[in-house]
């Protein structure tokens, strides 16, 4: 029987962690800004109220919710910018949107999950906050701030079942393009140990399905890197 499950993100690897969890018999719900239709939720995570009406809404057409799926980082994390091209306001603005919106979706889906009887919160992040990456430190920034989140969650919520990950993914599939190989290129310390970054829906929505399931139980607050070997320092 599949599980109920919110994926959060408006990036290509946010619809292909939906479809590769659906292949696996899950129904899922995405929450994004652009989101639309059966299986689509608006939300532009501005504000804590707008979120809590997006999860309440998903949790509604799904009939609850047994896993969250957070993979939405505000856009501008996402452009390559040395240090010193970015304004105070910008770093602020990007950053803080990015980390607020994690925040209020946690505060959100922890009652509707607690009543399920808990399960699976994963946040989905890019490597490169394990490394550090040159052009990239707003989204270096958030995604460690994320891992720290999910941390402190899974340390609270483990009493009511719920545990709480982080899978670190090649900055190959955040970053478009040519830029995102050279960035997951300039963080690897040898090749690859896989060959390559491996794909969403068949080797990471696999990964996070699993710790959906009761052999995961024991494990919370943990960051798994699944980058095919990229990064090896952690």
């Amino acid at each position: 029987m599949g599980r109920r499950v919110v994926v959060t993100g408006a990036h290509p690897l946010a619809s292909e962690l939906a479809a590769g969890l659906r292949a696996r018999g899950d129904e899922v719900v995405v929450i994004a800004p652009e989101a639309m239709g059966s299986v689509g939720v608006g939300c532009a995570f501005g504000s804590e109220a707008e979120v809590k009406a997006a999860v309440a809404e998903a949790a509604a057409r799904l009939g609850g919710i047994d896993q969250v799926v957070h993979a939405w980082l505000d856009p501008a994390l996402l452009v390559e910018r040395t240090f010193a091209e970015v304004q105070p306001h910008e770093w602020i603005g990007s950053c803080e949107h990015s980390l607020e919106g994690a925040w209020w979706l946690a505060r959100s889906v922890r009652e509707p999950m607690r009543s399920a009887g808990g399960t699976a919160v994963v946040f989905v992040i890019p490597s490169i906050s394990l490394a550090g990456a040159a052009g990239f430190a707003m989204l270096a920034t958030v995604a460690e701030g994320l891992r720290v989140l999910a941390k402190g969650c899974g340390r609270q919520w483990a009493k009511d079942a719920i545990t709480v990950n982080t899978i670190a993914t090649a900055p190959h599939h955040w970053v478009s393009a040519d830029a995102g190989e050279v960035l997951s290129k300039a963080i690897s310390l040898s090749t690859p140990a896989f060959g390559g970054p491996g794909d969403i829906a068949d080797d990471i929505a696999p990964l996070v399905s699993f710790l959906a399931t009761g052999d995961a139980h024991f494990l919370t607050a943990g960051t798994l890197v699944a980058d095919g070997g990229l990064w090896m320092g952690l």
